[in-house]
């Protein structure tokens, strides 16, 4: 069983030509992109309260009282706009920066999944092209062999990884607004 996918990723590593590994690069950026982001909505620099404290304050419409009074307690004697400011920075800016930049990586998949597809036609036309008696049988199944590869390895990689993200920015949004909603409960008890 193990020799038989060894031997299957070797065909394919192989017939998937140039832009094959080019994708497998492209595949380990966007894991990294993609536990980043879901590592910074664990909320790693949350100031004040404890992280988990914080998920607890942003999972719900309705944040546990208790934790209000705690953060409310630790923002005392500081200007409470500022301050929220200056929290809803820390909580956020990393994730608002690198969804973007996550989002390019993974639209970027399919485009060089298509780049292989142009590169394996090229190499189709080059066999269909060759008056060399050497088999042009076979060039010419190797470029349709390293286009439909690239093209079926940039839409594996892309669609899952889309989904994923889109995941996560849903929960971002969700953590956002929560957080939105928490800062006008603290700016209604302040006035």
């Amino acid at each position: 069983m193990m020799e038989r996918m060894i031997s299957e990723i070797e065909a394919v590593s192989r017939e998937g030509g140039w832009v094959f590994w080019g994708l497998v690069a492209l595949a380990f950026g966007i894991a990294f992109a993609l536990l980043s982001l879901w590592r910074s909505l664990r909320l790693p620099e949350a100031p004040l309260l404890a992280s988990g404290d914080w998920r607890k304050l942003l999972a719900g419409k309705r944040p546990p009282m208790l934790l209000v009074a705690r953060l409310r307690d630790s923002l005392a004697g500081r200007e409470l706009p500022g301050a929220l400011e200056e929290i809803d920075h820390q909580l956020f800016s990393v994730p608002t920066r690198r969804f973007p930049f996550a989002f390019v990586l993974i639209g970027a998949a399919p485009l060089i999944g298509l780049l292989g597809t142009v590169s394996g036609m090229f190499t189709t036309f080059d066999g269909m092209a060759g008056v060399a008696a050497s088999a042009p049988v076979d060039v010419i199944s190797k470029g349709v062999s390293e286009a439909l590869i690239t093209t079926q390895t940039g839409l594996v990689i892309g669609v899952p990884a889309f989904v994923v993200c889109s995941l996560l920015k849903d929960r971002f949004d969700r953590q956002r607004l929560a957080y939105r909603h928490l800062a006008s409960l603290l700016m209604q008890r302040e006035g």
